[in-house]
């Protein structure tokens, strides 16, 4: 259902005449637009006046958005339901198998020699190693999902009483960055042969801004966080008892981890158009290996088999495994949540029609800039990036030549300004969001001020980049 055949508009129309909208002149989409903004400041007002679990106001305000956009109640339950059950099984089971393979690192010691064994490598600085880590998961085929696979490394990376939030900042901040803008993601794939460009060009002006971007991730992470804030939240100790300890090794957590994030990757180089890993049933080989199910098994199961009798033992202990998932259990309905109102916020069509609008704004030399906002505009309003960037990159591909972007330089550089606008802005209606700001110990009001300030600036430094590389290349 889009919002062009919802029944009943009568909420929206009298919301958007109380602020003196004329929806003759703006539309429908910008009622809903201002209705789904009225939402997102209930949000941050709600969780901040009184500790309501965000899963509780996401639901309520989620079903208040789509009475008022005009959805009835079967399909209001339906579309709702349908994201809720897709963000359970990606990312869910991820998180899920994430929580597992940290309570045993946890529970075996593996995690606390890791970190030992990281105090050679810490003078780099703690966050500028989990930025590299994070500019490498972003190259996996969900942002999400790669980086819920990093969060057991975040406190051996960090070190005994350090800041984790910092160093969660930068990682994530990170992975959207090389996610964005990396020619081997998604994001930019979906652009880059919707609109027509060439790969070696992408590549060339892309991974060298997703560093730089990944550099101000770093630094906007560490200015954002006070010196005196130390976060302590971490993934479900649940240590049993002395004597059900066992010897860890970092070697199997770094396994548990390194391989199934490898499958992410892999899974992304076999989504790409031109098949490099093969076509047909080796096709679909490659891209079932990155599936949710098959993470979880090949995670689990390294660190099972790494630590074979502390982990049966672990698995047998009712008590153990009821800590693991219970400590997961808010953050996942909550990510799921998140997943319903996405699909709602997709649904209305808002995203789309406003998207459209931008097509007839006119900006000469830095006409790249609108591929930007087009996708930022739709990333905003209905939370997922990658159908940002396929909306987007359809919307712009037909106008790249009186854009004055039908060159090879121009085409590539206008995917790139799809991809950036993806990454931007990540907010509530986006499973990462939640995803970092559990793990940074992140309330939803200081998430916005950290996560999402952090995604919106980069997406500027990003524009303006660009911007300048298209004039440059206009004169030469």
């Amino acid at each position: 259902m889009s919002f062009r055949d919802a029944p009943n508009h009568a909420y929206t129309e009298a919301l958007a005449l109380s602020v003196g909208i004329d929806l003759s002149m703006y539309g429908m989409p910008l009622a809903q637009a201002l209705v789904f903004l009225t939402c997102i400041i209930a949000f941050v007002l709600a969780t901040q006046w009184r500790p309501f679990h965000p899963f509780l106001v996401l639901v309520v305000l989620a079903t208040i958005f789509g009475y008022i956009a005009g959805y009835p109640t079967s399909q209001l339950g339906s579309a709702f339901g349908s994201g809720f059950a897709e963000k359970f099984y990606s990312p869910g089971l991820v998180i899920v198998a994430a929580a597992l393979i940290a309570g045993i690192a946890e529970s075996t010691t593996a995690s606390d020699r890791l970190m030992e064994a990281m105090n050679r490598v810490r003078s780099l600085g703690s966050g500028v190693i989990a930025a590299c880590l994070g500019l490498i998961a972003g190259l996996a085929a969900s942002p999400a999902a790669a980086f819920a696979l990093l969060t057991p490394l975040l406190r051996p990376i960090a070190g005994k009483g350090q800041r984790l939030e910092r160093d969660t900042l930068s990682m994530a901040l990170a992975i959207s960055a090389s996610h964005g803008l990396a020619v081997l993601t998604p994001v930019p794939i979906a652009a880059a042969a919707i609109i027509g460009a060439d790969w070696n060009r992408v590549a060339l002006f892309g991974l060298p801004l997703a560093v730089l971007l990944a550099i101000f991730g770093t630094l906007f992470a560490q200015w954002s966080s006070p010196a005196d804030t130390i976060t302590t939240t971490e993934w479900p100790a649940a240590r049993p008892s002395r004597d059900k300890a066992g010897k860890g090794y970092p070697i199997v957590l770094i396994a548990a981890i390194a391989i199934p994030l490898a499958l992410l990757v892999v899974q992304s180089v076999g989504e790409m158009p031109s098949e490099p890993l093969g076509g047909g049933p080796k096709r679909e080989l490659v891209i079932g290996v990155g599936r949710p199910l098959i993470l979880l098994l090949a995670g689990v199961g390294i660190m099972t088999i790494g630590h074979l009798r502390t982990s049966f033992s672990l698995f047998a202990d009712s008590s153990w495994t009821g800590r693991v998932f219970g400590n997961v259990s808010g953050l996942l309905l909550t990510v799921c949540a998140a997943g319903g109102l996405q699909r709602l916020c997709q649904q209305t069509g808002m995203a789309e029609v406003l998207g459209e609008r931008l097509l007839a704004w006119h900006m000469g030399a830095f006409s790249v800039l609108i591929p930007f906002f087009i996708a930022a505009v739709m990333k905003t309003l209905q939370g997922s990036s990658l159908v940002a960037s396929i909306t987007a990159a359809g919307m712009v591909g037909p106008i790249v030549v009186p854009l004055g972007l039908a060159d090879p330089s121009g085409k590539a550089l206008a995917a790139l300004a799809v991809g950036a606008g993806a990454m931007t802005v990540s907010h509530i209606n986006d499973e990462y969001f939640w995803l970092v700001a559990d793990r940074a110990g992140l309330n939803a009001l200081r998430g916005f001020a950290r996560f999402s300030a952090g995604t919106l600036l980069q997406g500027l430094i990003a524009a303006a980049a660009l911007a300048m590389l298209a004039a440059l290349a206009s004169h030469t």
